[in-house]
């Protein structure tokens, strides 16, 4: 018996009969300090088995991407080498093992595919959302959100995991029992865009947060309730001692950790995503820093939370400045700054493909 026909290109088909090499645009390193713009192989169905170990049980999918994002992590990669780069992507599937159940061609996806894992032989890293065509773990991929376009469900998938994992995992959230009162250190970057929505989310009564004057209005918007202006004033010199639940640092200061020590209340939370622990930790304060991309192989229950959070328009990436794949180095430029406003996304060029379109049963 037949699955139902799925519609996919000519040349796509074409290809998976012939076993022909299909070339894409993409970003490609063939070092840790080397990348460049060029035309590579497309990735087929079964490649990363092949590549590493170490995998959930997931079939692979095939992801024409539309879309993908700018994130710090995203400038460089400990390899394998030469790889794709890129990690945060929106686009549809064009293809899927036949061992997949959930996800079927055509389906719209949104996914962090920048994973840790490991080869045969040293660490590495899953990539791809830099290329026109990306593999991926079905255990990675999320139906995108409904009321997304393909630039906006590009913008939020890792700053989006992060925030949701920094306090669910680390910051005791849900906060459901008592008032709590969360500082956000850096709130107009991506994960502070986030961070701000999620906290109200899960039950925060009240989120500060940092950030500069020219985006006051913007943090705003976003449910900030208090805002410090980091030109002008220290957020440790403003926040009372033993005065907040929870401090989300996003920003990575020199010294965060021991100062945070003195403003959170006991039995509350401390977790950074890209600075240091405290070197004198208080017993009464659990304090943690994670890296997402060490916890992205299986995304689908988290991606599932952030669809609902999304559709009912709680959570979304209001500030965008978007490049084409052309330009990439120079929207890296602009992310090396620090100082970007929601996040830079990146639209991958469509693929050269005729209209015409064949059924293809699997």
């Amino acid at each position: 018996m037949f699955r139902q026909a799925l519609v996919v290109p000519l040349w796509f088909t074409l290809n998976l009969a012939s076993a022909r090499a299909v070339e894409i645009e993409a970003l490609v390193a063939t070092s840790s300090s080397h990348f460049a713009l060029t035309t590579t192989k497309s990735p087929s169905l079964g490649d990363l088995r092949k590549q590493f170990t170490g995998l959930p049980a997931s079939c692979e999918v095939l992801v024409a991407v539309n879309a993908s994002s700018v994130n710090p992590a995203d400038q460089m990669t400990p390899g394998p080498f030469p790889q794709v780069m890129g990690s945060d992507m929106a686009g549809s599937v064009i293809a899927v093992e036949t061992t997949c159940k959930r996800l079927k061609v055509g389906d719209k996806v949104w996914a962090d595919i920048g994973a840790v894992t490991h080869t045969v032989a040293a660490a590495g890293k899953e990539n791809g959302a830099y290329g026109q065509i990306a593999v991926a773990l079905e255990s990675q991929l999320g139906m995108m959100p409904r009321n997304l376009d393909f630039q906006e469900a590009a913008a939020l998938p890792k700053v989006a995991l992060t925030s949701y994992k920094a306090l669910a995992w680390y910051g005791g959230a849900p906060y459901t029992q008592t008032a709590h009162k969360i500082l956000i250190l850096g709130g107009s970057g991506g994960c502070g865009t986030t961070g701000i929505q999620i906290a109200k989310a899960l039950g925060a009564s009240e989120v500060i947060t940092t950030t500069s004057g020219a985006n006051v209005d913007y943090v705003k918007k976003l449910g900030a309730d208090t805002i410090i202006n980091y030109h002008s004033s220290n957020w440790w010199e403003v926040v009372a001692d033993e005065s907040v639940d929870v401090i989300y640092d996003t920003v990575g200061q020199p010294g965060t950790g021991d100062r945070a020590m003195k403003k959170i209340k006991p039995g509350g939370y401390y977790v950074t995503i890209t600075g240091s622990l405290p070197t004198k930790p208080r017993r009464d304060v659990h304090s943690n820093k994670f890296i997402n991309s060490a916890t992205n192989l299986d995304n689908i229950d988290l991606l599932e939370a952030l669809r609902d959070l999304v559709e009912q328009d709680r959570l979304r990436m209001p500030a965008r400045k978007a490049y084409p794949l052309s330009e990439i180095v120079a929207a890296f430029g602009e992310s090396a700054k620090g100082h970007v406003n929601g996040k830079l996304v990146i639209d991958l060029p469509p693929l050269a493909s005729p209209a015409v379109q064949v059924e293809l049963r699997v």
